[in-house]
Formats: structure tokens, sequence, C-alpha cells
């Protein structure tokens, strides 16, 4: 749970407005609602990176113990690659400086986005993530069972598999309403590379 602490402290700071960082002073603002507030910890990258690792670390939490019918050395390897791939994006986050000190020039800071604004831009980012971090548990328990014992493969993988589609229709179904109600493109976004990105792990 230590890897997640720098986004609890950094949604922390959005949610008190505490604009001495530059994230929060260019993003966030005290006339916000809470829960934009929130939002906004997630409006830049530096954000997103720090909420996939909030996230790994609580999957990793979760399945801390052997999967059914996991060896202990492939257990031990599955963890190592999801506190291994936390740790990457950490340092990634690390090198973005989420936590460096505003600079008031004098200019006013944009803001968070009003596009932003929307009680489906609370919860779409999340669920993604949260989606992209079942898809990397199953990669790891993959690798790790190939690498080590791949005998009841298929059990291990259906436990996260489900999960990860469910949260991953629910995250892609959300944001493609947000594109139809909030930025009026007249249907499903499937032009954006980002989004359409989505659906790879999800077909998957």
């Amino acid at each position: 749970w230590i890897l997640a602490l720098p986004f609890f402290i950094l949604a922390f700071m959005f949610t008190i407005n505490y604009d001495s960082i530059h994230l929060v002073y260019w993003y966030g603002g005290e006339d916000l609602p809470y829960k934009y507030r929130f939002a906004a910890t997630w409006a830049a990258r530096e954000g997103l990176i720090l909420l996939w690792v909030a996230w790994m670390a609580l999957l990793s939490t979760i399945w801390r113990n052997p999967l059914r019918g996991e060896s202990h050395d492939a257990h031990l390897m599955r963890l190592r690659l999801m506190n291994g791939f936390s740790m990457t994006l950490l340092l990634v986050a690390w090198i973005l400086q989420p936590f460096k000190s505003a600079i008031k020039d004098g200019f006013l800071p944009p803001g968070l986005n009003e596009l932003l604004q929307t009680d489906l831009m609370v919860i779409h980012p999340p669920l993604i993530f949260l989606a992209y971090s079942l898809s990397i548990v199953l990669a790891c328990i993959g690798i790790s069972s190939i690498l080590t014992d791949s005998d009841g493969l298929k059990d291990r993988l259906i436990q996260v598999a489900r999960p990860a589609f469910f949260f991953a229709t629910l995250g892609i179904g959300l944001g493609g309403l947000w594109a139809y109600l909030i930025l009026d493109w007249g249907g499903y976004w499937a032009w954006d590379p980002v989004e359409t990105g989505s659906l790879l792990p999800w077909i998957c």
C-alpha cells in the first residue's frame, strides 16, 4: 500500500485545493465541487499514472495469496511482476514530477476543463484504469505460469478475466455515453485512438 500513497496524497491536495503544487494550481480550484476536485486528480498524465499504481497496489493486496492451483514459484513470480510493473509506473510518474511547486507568474491557470466537470468523468477514468490493471494482472498470471508451471492456467486466468471484462465493459460504455452526451459527437467515438485502445484488452 506504500505504492498507493502518492495517489492519495495528490488526491487529498486537490480536495483541499493545496495550490502550492503545480497540478493543483493548474487544474484545481476552490470553486469546484468536491467530487470534481477529486476527479481533477486524473486531469493530467501524472495523476492518471498514480491512479494506475494505486489500482495495482489494491489488486496486489487482493490477490496476495496463491490463486487456485498456482504453484509457489508461479505465485512469487506473479507478485514480483505485478509489483515490478507498479514500480515502473511510479518511476515514470516520478520523472513527470507530480508534486513540483507551482510557479505563479500572474497568469490565470485554465482550471479543470468544463467538459470534464461531469459525473461520468468522475467514474469513467477510474473504471478504465481498473480494467487496465486487471489486464496487467492477467498478463502477469500468464507469464508467471508459462515460465514455471502452466497446469490449471485457465482456471487462474478466468478468476481475473471475468472482473476485467466486466469493468472494461462498464468503463467503455460510460466513456461512450460521455462522448455522446457531452462532446456531442453524434455516436460512438470509435475514431479516438485512446478509447479504441481500451477495446483491445476487452476483445482479448
